[in-house]
Parts: structure tokens; C-alpha cells; sequence
């Protein structure tokens, strides 16, 4: 970094006129009947070196399809038209056709990649240590691996104890940060960050922005950030491009376009009466209820993240848990689902204590929790197409699971009907978390479990997604536990909120 100036911040690094552009990039991805949909039509783009630039748009608009453009990610049989270089001083790199060892030498070095889904970017059987030291001997010496790796775990806030861990023992939040240490270590002049706050609270979200500011302002990287956070654009641009519906605009200021964003929608959903009763009469104490008792809850090899814990999610009714990436809201709401087994403690359903996990429990009492991952790509088989996603858990509750009872499930969230027809890989995140919310509303569950539902999507967008959870709600009385680091979206949504630190 730049040494600091006269007022002890570092110096800013001016923009440079090298950098990345992009000029009519338009790309048709390939379906499984062998047609294709166009994407993205039009895109133009510039990114200079010292500046950091937001593309913001909607959930499905092709953001994420660009950066796999640009990175020469895009699946076999794709269309692509248009140009997207990188300039240097020595003449242009072609990211959209480069030769075999250019390939190579441009993801890591030159691009770095930040992705949406962290946990779909790593090896599920290999330790966070064993990935960093693998990927650090790719661009040092053996000799310099430990150096390299001690420097970017410090400046990821990437603690120590996690070395030992699998992918799989990791919160989003955790893993969002290995991720991004991962990708950075190959010191790119190029980073493309996919939703590089999903899975954090605010004050790491805060904390990312600033690493990224400071990537592009006090390294003099050229910084493409990918994102629906509004918040975190209006920290980080230098300038924001809106994309909608595959087309991109024109440069605009920050505040511009975050004010117009919101002014259009927000998250709220409706608010609760706090005097609120069930449509029997009942007062909200004596309701049935999801509850655990004592729960101590432990990940890993032991680590305990959660000790003497006692929640209760009453039926008809919302509660929200509010605490910092990594203080263990996941771990609870698996437990809770029967996915985890607790240390300690246990957990009853309607009075009664339910003992096993998964297939232990018998499926009737399976289905009466409906559970929404944070990772939607982790939930899913990526061989299966989104229609047979969805009408898997119809099947097997003995429902109709035929076209149209899939498509009527994605329009409870918002969803074109022909997105049945794709495979996980090729809709987007954002696309994709509304699936796994509308797969957790199939078999109408008693209680609904919801880890980050809107982490992925435009405000927008959060909005459809969470007035049909509402709708389910108020059809059905089914009780709602929801975790998430949106304060403003929790205290206008739940009856209770649950807060505790890390």
C-alpha cells in the first residue's frame, strides 16, 4: 500500500487509463433442450485502475453471467458477441477468447474472482489450510507460502483456528472470508467481486467494502464490484453501472442511483401487531411450538458455538435472530430443522421431544419443518434440473408434482415457469435462493426456518420473496424463525427479535 500522506490516511492512487472495457458483450447461454436464451444483449464497460466500479441490478439481470464472461467461465455451447480486454501499457489481453496459457496466466493474476456462493468454490473434502497453502504455492516459492498466507488470513480476518476446518464447518460469513483470501492471493490487477458482502453482518460488510476500496484507491487495482447492496455501493463507487434485463446504462454517481433505487422499494413487510392472536382466539402464550431446551451446539471438531440455549418459535408467529457472522444462527436453525444433532439439550416439536436427525425422524415430522439454507447451491443437486428440484418434495409428500404445481410454486416467488427447465448453474444466485424458499413453501410446513432468505436478492425482489412467506403465514398459521443481519428487516417483520454476540 501507499504510504501515508500528510493527514496520516494512505494516498490515493488516480485512476489510470489502463484497465478493463467492455464494448457490445451480448451472451446466449445454452438449455438442456439444446436451444439457447440470450442473457446478456448489450453491455458496455470501462473500469480504470485506481477505481472501483459497482454493477447494480436485479436478481436474473445477467450480472453474474458477465463476470463469468469476462473470466472465461461460461458453459460449453455458449454465445458470445461483442469485445471485453484488459489495456496495459504493453498492449491488450482478450478475456473473451485468449490463448490457452493466457487463459491461465488471467484467472488468479490478472482477474481475481470473488464469488457469490463461497462454499461452491471450494473443495468440500479438503481443510482451509490445506486450500490456502495449495493455491499460495501456485503463485510464490515454497519458502514464501507461510508468509503469503499468514498476510492474507490477517487482512480477510480469517482466524487462525479455522485451518482445521472443512468447507462445510464454516457460517456463510466465515466462508465468505476464506473465499476472498483464496482468490486474492495470486495478486490480481483485476478484481470481480460477486456479492462480496452476502453471508456478512453489517460491520464486516463495512469492513469488506473498505478492503475493496483500498484494493482500487491505495493499490491502484481496477475494482468491478457485482452487487444488489445498496449500501454497500453507495461505500465503495467511484461510479455505478445499472444493468436490467441484459442491457447496461450509463455511468452514474452513487448517490444517484441508490436514492432512485430506494425511493422505487424497500425491504419492509408488512408489520405485526404486537397484540396479535391466532385466528382461534388463543392468547400467544400455550401456543404449539418449535422449541429447544438447553441446547449446547458444537461444529467442527468440538468448537462449541452456542451453550444453554432455550428458543421457541410459536405458530403463527415470527421470531428473528440478529448476531454477527459466525455466532452460530445457522448451527441453531439446522438444529431445529433435525439436521443437527446438539451437544446437549434437545428440541420438541408441539410438546413433544423429538430424538435423531435427518432420515431418523419419522418423515411426517420431517415435513412439518420447512427449512431455507443460506447457500442455496449447497442444498441442491446440480444434475437436476429446477422442476424436478421443486416437485421432489411433492412426490414424496404424496402431492401432485406435475408442471403446473411447479409452476405455481415460482410464482409464489416471482419466477418465470420456463425457469424449470434450467439446471442450478445456469440461474442465478438470487434466482436460486427464491427456489429454495419456494421448495420450503411446497409441502405448507408448520414451521418455516429461514437463514438470510434475502441475502441474495435486490430489494425488490426481497420484497416479492417475503410477502409470499407472509402469504404462506397468514394462510396457514405456520410459525417463522428468521436469521439474518438485516436489523431493519427484523424488527419490521418480527414479533420478537433474539440478539447475542459472537
Amino acid at each position: 500500500m501507499s504510504a501515508p500522506g500528510a493527514g496520516g490516511a494512505p494516498e490515493r492512487v488516480p485512476p489510470g487509463d489502463g484497465g478493463l472495457r467492455v464494448q457490445g458483450l451480448g451472451v446466449a447461454l445454452p438449455d438442456a433442450d439444446g436451444s439457447t436464451r440470450t442473457v446478456l444483449h448489450h453491455v458496455d464497460l470501462q473500469v480504470r485502475r485506481g477505481e472501483v466500479v459497482v454493477l447494480l441490478g436485479p436478481s436474473g439481470a445477467g450480472k453474474s453471467t458477465l463476470v463469468a464472461a469476462l473470466l472465461g467461465l461460461l458453459p460449453v455451447g455458449s454465445l458470445v458477441r461483442g469485445k471485453a480486454w484488459w489495456e496495459t501499457g504493453e498492449g491488450e489481453v482478450d478475456l473473451l477468447d485468449p490463448a490457452g496459457a493466457d487463459r491461465e496466466r488471467t484467472r488468479g493474476r490478472l482477474a481475481a474472482w470473488l464469488p457469490q456462493s463461497p462454499l461452491a468454490s471450494m473443495t468440500p473434502v479438503l481443510t482451509v489450510g490445506h486450500q490456502l497453502d495449495e493455491k499460495a504455492r501456485v503463485h510464490v516459492a515454497p519458502s514464501g507460502v507461510p508468509a503469503l498466507v499468514a498476510a492474507a488470513m490477517g487482512r480477510h480476518d480469517v482466524d487462525r483456528s479455522w485451518r482445521a476446518r472443512l468447507p462445510s464447518q464454516l457460517s456463510g460469513g466465515q466462508a465468505q472470508r476464506v473465499s476472498n483470501a483464496l482468490a486474492l492471493l495470486g495478486d490480481p490487477a483485476l478484481v470481480l467481486a460477486d456479492e462480496p458482502t452476502t453471508g456478512l453482518d453489517r460491520a464486516r460488510a463495512t469492513r469488506a467494502g473498505a478492503e475493496l476500496q483500498a484494493l482500487a484507491h491505495e493499490e491502484g487495482r481496477a475494482v468491478l464490484v457485482v452487487t444488489h447492496d445498496l449500501t454497500l455501493a453507495e461505500q465503495v463507487a467511484d461510479a455505478v453501472v445499472e444493468l436490467d434485463s441484459g442491457r447496461s446504462g450509463q455511468r452514474l454517481a452513487p448517490d444517484v442511483v441508490a436514492g432512485r433505487a430506494r425511493a422505487a422499494s424497500h425491504r419492509q413487510a408488512p408489520h405485526r401487531d404486537p397484540s396479535h392472536r391466532s385466528r382461534t382466539g388463543r392468547p400467544r402464550t400455550g401456543r404449539p411450538a418449535l422449541a429447544g431446551h438447553g441446547l449446547t451446539l458444537t461444529r467442527g471438531r468440538g468448537t462449541v458455538v452456542l451453550e444453554g440455549v432455550d428458543v421457541r418459535v410459536e405458530q403463527d408467529g415470527t421470531t428473528g435472530l440478529l448476531a454477527p457472522s459466525g455466532a452460530g444462527k445457522t448451527t441453531l436453525l439446522r438444529t431445529l430443522g433435525l439436521l443437527h444433532a446438539p451437544a446437549q439439550g434437545y428440541v420438541e416439536l408441539d410438546g413433544r421431544r423429538v430424538r435423531g436427525t435427518g432420515h431418523q425422524v419419522p418423515a411426517h415430522v420431517r415435513r412439518r419443518i420447512g427449512y431455507v439454507p443460506q447457500d442455496p447451491r449447497s442444498s441442491v443437486d446440480p444434475r437436476w434440473t429446477v422442476g424436478r428440484i421443486m416437485a421432489e418434495p411433492l412426490r414424496l409428500g404424496g402431492l401432485r408434482g406435475d408442471e403446473a404445481a411447479v409452476a405455481s410454486l415460482l410464482d409464489r416467488v416471482g419466477l418465470e415457469p420456463t425457469l424449470a427447465s434450467r439446471r442450478p448453474d445456469a440461474v442465478s444466485g438470487g434466482q436460486l435462493q427464491r427456489v429454495a424458499v419456494a421448495r420450503a413453501l411446497a409441502l405448507d410446513p408448520d414451521y418455516l426456518l429461514l437463514d438470510e432468505p434475502t441475502s441474495m436478492v435486490d430489494v425488490a425482489t426481497a420484497r416479492t420473496v417475503l410477502a409470499a412467506i407472509h402469504a404462506h403465514q397468514h394462510a396457514t398459521g405456520c410459525g417463522v424463525l428468521v436469521a439474518s443481519h438485516d436489523e431493519e428487516l427484523l424488527r419490521t417483520w418480527c414479533d420478537q427479535v433474539i440478539t447475542w454476540n459472537a
